[in-house]
């Protein structure tokens, strides 16, 4: 009997210990997708209007491991800073983009971008290139 007690608690203890690796790991993975793909992201703005979309290009914007972004979608380029939070939210200061948020969406390398300025209330913006 203390045999068949001692089977249970090991495989117990065994199923425990792989639970919480998978959950580690699983947390792990999720702290490193946070992080944003550097790179360009091209933004489009879209509006449905009598029975269709239309999709307007909205420029782009690059964001570089030192922590800066450029907005490229005017005559001049406009350039700031950006922080990441653990969602992988980009906040962006200073510039064309100060005070807005682009948040990740379901599909891989996607925001939706809002920002004080803008004209049409949300972008999606998408990775365009990663060079």
């Amino acid at each position: 009997m203390k045999k068949q007690k001692l089977g249970c608690r090991t495989a117990h203890a065994f199923l425990m210990g792989a639970l919480l690796l998978a959950t580690a790991g699983s947390q792990l993975a999720a702290a490193q997708t946070a992080k944003p793909v550097l790179g360009r992201y091209g933004c489009t703005a879209s509006m449905y209007s009598g029975g269709a979309v239309q999709y307007t290009p909205r420029g782009s914007f690059v964001i570089t491991a030192d922590g800066k972004y450029v907005y490229k979608g005017m005559e001049k380029p406009s350039t700031g800073m950006y922080t990441v939070d653990a969602n992988g939210t980009l906040s962006f200061k200073g510039g064309y983009l100060n005070g807005g948020q682009a948040t990740k969406i379901d599909r891989p390398n996607k925001f939706f971008l809002v920002f004080p300025a803008i004209p049409d209330h949300r972008w999606t913006c998408g990775l365009a290139s990663d060079k």
